[in-house]
């Protein structure tokens, strides 16, 4: 992550409507802001390299445990950050972490992908493949996956692919028999 140390008046417009509306902070009050699209922590420029250095160390914690002070040393550093900073900068930074951890396992997600997706594409290839699935009964999994209220739980696909993940699941551990499968 890039940082940019700057005065609060040269922060982008977009990040100080952020800092107002979502973190409840005055202009005079900013500390730090990310960016994620271009991935730049916005920093104030009085702020010490000291703290700048645990704003970075928070949000590139590999976990999502971050702010257990019990535990790490970034617990204990929000804490800091917390009652020097206040809320609004203790809040930006988890933000900017939760980010981060959510982008990478996107990404972790995408290289899996890549070795998966053609393995099942030369299944459905196959004359004769591994396991031959039965149409009827995968459409019926995904309309009661589809008629199913409420979100999944990050709100990144529906509840008709995890119906679908939770039979193929249920069919490789064979807990479900018959039918073609």
């Amino acid at each position: 992550m890039q940082i940019v140390r700057i005065t609060p008046k040269e922060l982008p417009t977009d990040l100080i409507f952020r800092l107002n509306y979502v973190y409840k902070m005055e202009l005079a009050e900013f500390v730090a802001i990310s960016d994620i699209k271009e991935e730049i922590l916005y920093v104030n420029h009085t702020v010490p390299q000291k703290d700048i250095d645990g704003f970075l160390e928070v949000i590139a914690f590999p976990y999502y445990w971050v702010a257990d002070e019990t535990v790490t040393e970034t617990g204990k550093f929000l804490q800091y950050v917390y009652e020097e900073y206040g809320f609004g900068t203790y809040n930006a930074l988890l933000d900017s972490h939760e980010w981060r951890m959510k982008h990478e396992a996107k990404q972790k997600a995408k290289e899996t992908a890549k070795t998966i997706i053609p393995l099942i594409e030369k299944q459905i290839g196959n004359e004769n493949p591994i396991v031959k699935y039965d149409e009827n009964l995968l459409h019926e999994v995904f309309c009661a996956g589809s008629d199913r209220k409420g979100k999944t739980p990050d709100n990144i696909c529906g509840f008709s692919s995890v119906y679908l993940f939770y039979l193929g699941y249920l069919m490789g551990a064979e807990k479900v028999k018959g039918g073609v499968m």
